[in-house]
């Protein structure tokens, strides 16, 4: 069997299997560099009526998910979408198309971008890049073509079933998202460690009240942001309420979840978040659990929430641990 048909095979196995939207997106974006031949590929999931790229997966790198503005008709990846039809460029920085950006454009000579269309609706756009001119043939368009409508169902489905655990304003996940993020606790699980951070803002009624609920919908972002940069792969951050996250830390003791919070207590006290004239800073209280044998979630949530309480008993922007 041709090598690009064996990739694809393998591909279609893979996601049968029903990946999570992170690793369907990641599997794309390694079958299109494996299948091109090319080290640069990449698989951007779109919302065209908000225009914005909710996610970007690259081959052999982490799923990154915070939104950036697009407008569908500028740009490359604005043409394809608005035409919902691939590009296929040997000169792309010379291509009429092309919209240069700071720190785009170098080693850019060939390009080749396809749609990912749901129905009539462009959902995502996979695209291959070389520095190499004239690199991709009409044999690769049609592969990618391919590709991406293979791919493109599998998409929609870890798209539409993020949309149901993911909190819209910080991309963190939301309570239903709960399930998904803590392991169960039942059986073998019962032997790895795992702890709980729970967090909340400082006097954040007073950034809505002095502010407005624009500015305050910048720093809960932003502080979104800043908590994922702090994890490890399958950690992860849930919003439970306004102003409340839980970091859910599996394989992390007591003393490794204290320096974790720490850290995200330094880089929120640090961050400066420019909103339009407002410049806001903001600190976040931290209280730590380490789940103990035979603890249910909602227990070792419970200990680190009252871990939390104390840290506002005693000053705030502190972390606290049971």
């Amino acid at each position: 069997m041709d090598a690009a048909l064996e990739r694809l095979a393998a591909l279609a196995k893979t996601l049968g299997e029903r990946p999570s939207l992170e690793d369907t997106m990641t599997e794309i974006a390694a079958a299109a560099s494996a299948i091109l031949g090319v080290e640069r590929a990449s698989l951007r999931l779109l919302d065209p009526d908000r225009e914005e790229i909710l996610a970007v997966a690259r081959a052999g790198r982490p799923l990154h998910e915070r939104p950036q503005p697009f407008k569908p008709g500028e740009g490359l990846l604005g043409w394809i979408v608005e035409q919902r039809a691939p590009i296929r460029s040997g000169a792309a920085t010379e291509d009429p198309r092309f919209l240069p950006r700071p720190g785009m454009g170098e080693g850019l000579g060939s390009f080749l971008g396809v749609p990912l269309l749901i129905g009539s609706r462009c959902s995502g756009v996979l695209s291959v890049v070389c520095d190499e001119p004239d690199r991709f043939s009409e044999r690769d368009q049609r592969l990618l073509v391919l590709l991406a409508a293979m791919a493109a169902p599998h998409v929609e489905v870890g798209r539409l079933q993020r949309l149901t655990t993911v909190d819209p304003l910080t991309g963190t996940l939301n309570r239903r998202g709960l399930d998904e993020a803590f392991p169960e606790v039942e059986g073998t699980d019962l032997v790895a460690p795992l702890a709980v951070v729970m967090s909340d803002l400082d006097r954040f009624k007073d950034v809505n009240d002095v502010y407005g609920h624009a500015v305050g919908d910048a720093v809960l972002r932003e502080v979104g942001d800043r908590l994922a940069a702090v994890l490890r792969r399958g950690d992860a951050v849930v919003r439970v309420g306004g102003e409340e996250f839980l970091l859910v830390l599996p394989g992390a003791s007591r003393e490794q979840a204290v320096r974790v919070a720490e850290r995200a207590r330094a880089s929120i006290e640090r961050a400066r978040i420019v909103v339009g004239e407002s410049t806001v800073s903001v600190t976040m209280s931290f209280g730590v659990a380490e789940r103990r044998l035979d603890e249910t979630r909602d227990e070792v949530i419970a200990r680190a929430d009252a871990a939390l309480y104390r840290a506002k008993d005693e000053g705030r922007n502190r972390v606290v641990a049971d």
